[in-house]
């Protein structure tokens, strides 16, 4: 079944949250299917950690419902509630003599989980080598992979996780993804804070942009670039027939603007996506005019700087 069809594992209506001297949520509408990562993105202090805590229950709502599995969340989530989540948090810390086997057991324990389920989440995240190496020997991604163990100790339907690739190398990020990966094949939801724009942008099924205690662009990145009408890069090289005159031609048949890189026999062209195919035909069909081509295209950095640009502007 395709996620937007599937029933959502966790709805938020209207949510608002306050704090003293300052409105942190003002109303989050936010849906969530199984098998779906979405990614929350926004700078500090939007309130994305504390949409992840009331969530959790870990907060209550001062307005709006928050629904799990089409049910309403009791202000003190039942035990039922309660295990459909993992959170894996920003920062974890565990007991370092303990050895990661002692931590889960542990850990299980306080969430009154079954012990069985401890060597299952072992080989999930791939940490069956370790686990009875003491935490202190532990690299930063085996840690990391440490948390997200025990955020899977209960088998949960909704992974919630806070920043979770900081401080980790790129082989750690890429091994951290590909458990992600078969977790959502297996129907788990993924909600995942990041900053990382250029790690979670091919990862993601859909973008939330939290602003001013707002979501306020919510879609795949391909709908919310498509939308945002970003425009594309094209960068070439004079051919040996460059002719400014012809170039300059084709530009105004496509509403195309150009800029030239000094010292180089680099042309910079910034296009808008209605006109690129288009333009691109041109260039590569007349005799000799470019060389060398290079097209880049908007991504999610460019989209989220346009985003926050559009809402501070407005």
């Amino acid at each position: 079944m395709p996620l937007s069809q599937a029933a959502p594992i966790l709805s938020l209506s209207k949510v608002r949250k306050n704090f003293p001297g300052k409105e942190v949520l003002k109303s989050i509408d936010l849906h969530i299917a199984p098998g779906e990562l979405i990614a929350l993105v926004g700078n500090n202090g939007q309130g994305k950690t504390t949409l992840m805590k009331l969530i959790l229950g870990l907060l209550t709502p001062d307005e709006g419902k928050i629904l799990i599995k089409g049910e309403v969340a009791a202000s003190s989530r039942t035990t039922n509630q309660k295990a459909l989540f993992g959170y894996l948090p920003e920062t974890t810390a565990f007991y370092p003599n303990l050895t990661g086997l002692e931590t889960l057991h542990y850990l299980s324990s306080l969430k009154q989980g079954a012990p069985s389920r401890i060597d299952e989440v072992f080989a999930i995240v791939g940490l069956e080598h370790a686990k009875k190496n003491r935490v202190k020997t532990y690299s930063k991604g085996m840690k990391q992979r440490l948390g997200l163990a025990q955020a899977l100790l209960g088998n949960p339907k909704l992974l919630l996780l806070d920043e979770p690739t900081n401080g980790l190398d790129p082989s750690g990020i890429h091994e951290f993804y590909q458990i992600l990966s078969r977790l959502k094949e297996e129907g788990v939801a993924i909600l995942m804070s990041s900053h990382l724009l250029a790690e979670i942008e091919p990862r993601s099924d859909a973008l939330a942009l939290l602003k001013d205690g707002i979501i306020r662009a919510h879609g795949t990145v391909d709908e919310l670039i498509s939308s945002a009408e970003l425009p594309s890069i094209i960068k070439f090289q004079k051919g040996l027939s460059f002719n400014e005159a012809a170039l300059d031609q084709i530009l105004k048949q496509h509403t195309a603007e150009k800029s030239f890189l000094e010292h180089t026999e680099t042309v910079v062209l910034t296009c808008h996506p209605p006109h690129k195919q288009a333009l691109l035909f041109e260039l590569l069909s007349t005799d000799k005019l470019i060389t060398k081509l290079i097209v880049n295209d908007p991504g999610l950095e460019e989209l989220f700087l346009q985003l926050n640009s559009d809402l501070k502007a407005s």
